[in-house]
């Protein structure tokens, strides 16, 4: 009765042990599989729209020193 025991309490480990690193290289590809997604959309977004925000920010770089005109 022990050797059953420990021969299914073995077996167990095994099967969560495989289970779990199935599951970890599956998240760590749908995490690769996301960000190249995103990278291909911030490319691709990039390309066909101009960022306002560093065009503000160059345009209006004074300090506001001219209200003293």
């Amino acid at each position: 009765m022990t050797f059953a025991l420990i021969a299914a309490s073995s077996v167990l480990v095994v099967l969560l042990t495989l289970v779990w690193a199935r599951e970890f290289r599956l998240r760590r590809a749908l995490q690769s599989l996301l960000a190249r997604i995103f990278t291909q959309w911030r490319n691709t977004h990039e390309a066909t729209e101009p960022d306002s925000k560093h065009h503000d920010a160059h345009d209006h770089s004074y300090s506001g020193d001219d209200r003293r005109m």
